[in-house]
């Protein structure tokens, strides 16, 4: 039987995770928020408190996303030891609960910096690699479908590629599909109907920036409430190949 998978994930840790984890929960669906406690693009007063963080904690998971926020593959492996574990223990104190999901920032990493990210016990990393579908082969290098979304201009050339393969390069189809909002709904399809993982991921300042919480609703709409489907948060989406593998070992 086909296994039909759809996870959520927000990074960085602003006040408006607030907002958005209350669509989230309006439609039943499971999410990760990765969060930089000292994020150093967010302001102070705009990051999550300690107490939002707490209540979030309550329907959500809580992955890391380090303490600051750097580039990981412009830092030291020295300063990235330290990132990963301050912000790992950082959230373990806060919510007495391990803390086994990281995204790397920005989704810049190394085979080097994966295996730190192993070493510091975390059990799953998250990039920003889209157009996956699939359980993550490597759970230190997992894959996302789909951005809710800043338009790519610096990436426009990659973009445009990404999109004609999704479509056959059929130019109606890249039409239809161009809207990050429109394209999320026909990959949703897409793995329902093949079986895979949809894997919506984003930021809530991005959304707020570019007015796209009308565009998130719908597509939450869409995606939600259908009985074949698994709704699975990015800690028990990296335990389903390990449930797997016994399966086979039986």
């Amino acid at each position: 039987m086909k296994q039909v998978i759809v996870t959520t994930s927000w990074d960085d840790g602003h006040k408006l995770d607030l907002r958005l984890a209350k669509l989230l929960k309006k439609y039943g669906i499971a999410g990760t928020f990765y969060i930089a406690p000292e994020c150093r693009e967010i302001p102070w007063a705009l990051r999550l408190s300690g107490q939002e963080i707490k209540a979030l904690y309550e329907d959500f998971e809580i992955g890391s996303h380090t303490m600051t926020h750097p580039v990981l593959t412009n830092v030291g492996r020295r300063e990235c030891a330290a990132e990963l574990a301050e912000s790992k223990q950082f959230l373990e104190d806060l919510l007495g609960k391990q803390i086994t999901s990281f995204c790397y920032p920005r989704g810049a990493y190394t085979k080097e910096i994966a295996a730190q990210v192993k070493q510091a016990g975390y059990h799953y990393a998250r990039t920003v690699l889209d157009y996956d579908f699939d359980v993550p082969a490597n759970e230190f290098e997992a894959g996302t479908s789909i951005e809710t979304h800043r338009f790519p201009i610096p990436r426009l050339f990659r973009f445009l590629q990404d999109l004609g393969r999704f479509c056959q390069w059929r130019p109606l189809m890249m039409l239809k599909n161009f809207g990050w909002e429109k394209r999320a709904k026909t990959m949703f399809d897409k793995v329902k109907d093949n079986g895979g993982v949809f894997h919506l991921w984003g930021h809530s300042w991005v959304i707020e920036n570019e007015r796209g919480w009308d565009k998130l609703e719908l597509v939450l709409k869409y995606i939600h409430g259908h009985k074949d489907v698994m709704y699975l948060t990015n800690a028990e989406l990296s335990k389903i190949k390990g449930q797997a593998r016994k399966g086979q070992a039986r």
